[in-house]
């Protein structure tokens, strides 16, 4: 039954995500925003609810570990294993100069995580001021955009990935009910997926600790990697890596914000002493790897990623 729940909620969780996804990004290109900053804001945002959803159901069900590693866990299967297979199966071209605040933004993200963790507990104080980071950044994002109109060669592209979305012809009524009707399944979703993670952890006799940063984590980072893979294979890195991006940014900001302003979570040990220094790494690395690829994730990239992922999960479940 365990995994009937698991499974099941996981799939709601998905599909879910996906309209969401679908909605929220349809009605950000239809006003003629930049892919990149589609990425950055509405896809990330997006994406990011799994683990927001998920999250605040386990500070429901009293198990705040599972918050923390399913933040930890997510951000680093963005980086090492979505943006690693999208590299490997499509390199990703970027412009430095356009990802290079968002990738600041990123860092500044982490180490704000890192200082509110450092003491094994994150207060409702700390969360008000995540969760003001995630309005500021996305406030800030939309405002830029509404001073830079697209050009006309980047609103011809946008409008291409619309009809190939198939969203083009869709009204604004339909697309906010796809919005409505993601956000009902991502409750319901999340819900049944943390009891079954929670089951799994007592009868596998580990930490729910561990189960958050691997399974969960890996769960809620589906609709991420398949965002960024379907972005990729259409020949849009931009909105691909800027969905990684500000979902990694969002999921510190917003979803550890909004779940430690609804209470008090505590860390595992772990967290500091071992589970910080890879998201911290996985996010400085990209810096370089875009540098040395000249505008380009590509596969030799995407292959460091990938098994800089395998580490973690490994060493994660051997530290317990």
């Amino acid at each position: 039954m365990m995994w009937l729940w698991f499974l099941g909620g996981l799939v709601i969780l998905v599909v879910g995500g996906e309209l969401l996804v679908q909605g929220a990004s349809a009605l950000a290109l239809k006003a003629n925003i930049p892919p990149l900053l589609v990425g950055l804001t509405v896809v990330a945002f997006g994406t990011s609810t799994p683990e927001l959803f998920a999250s605040l159901q386990a500070m429901a069900a009293g198990d705040g570990s599972i918050a923390i590693g399913n933040v930890l866990g997510s951000n680093v299967a963005n980086l090492g294993l979505a943006l690693g297979l999208t590299a490997i199966v499509s390199p990703v071209a970027v412009k430095w100069a356009d990802l290079k605040m968002h990738w600041w933004v990123m860092i500044g993200a982490s180490l704000v995580f890192m200082a509110s963790v450092w003491d094994l507990v994150i207060s409702p104080r700390e969360g008000a001021v995540l969760f003001a980071g995630a309005a500021l950044y996305l406030g800030g994002q939309l405002l830029r955009a509404r001073r830079h109109a697209a050009p006309a060669q980047t609103q011809e592209s946008v409008q291409d990935m619309m009809e190939e979305m198939g969203d083009a012809g869709k009204s604004y009524g339909v697309l906010a009910g796809l919005l409505t009707m993601g956000c009902v399944g991502l409750y319901f979703g999340s819900e049944a997926f943390i009891m079954g993670a929670q089951d799994i952890a007592l009868s596998w006799g580990i930490s729910t600790h561990v189960v958050g940063v691997t399974v969960v984590a890996f769960g809620t980072s589906v609709p991420e990697i398949v965002a960024s893979l379907t972005a990729a294979l259409r020949g849009n890195g931009p909105l691909s890596i800027g969905n990684l991006v500000g979902s990694n940014i969002l999921n510190i900001f917003l979803v550890l914000g909004a779940t430690a302003t609804a209470g008090r979570i505590e860390a595992s040990p772990v967290v500091p002493d071992h589970d910080i220094w890879w998201l911290l790494g996985a996010a400085l690395i990209l810096a370089p790897m875009v540098w040395l690829g000249k505008g380009q994730i590509g596969r030799v990239a995407g292959g460091l990623y990938v098994a800089i992922y395998a580490a973690y999960v490994w060493l994660v479940v051997l530290h317990g």
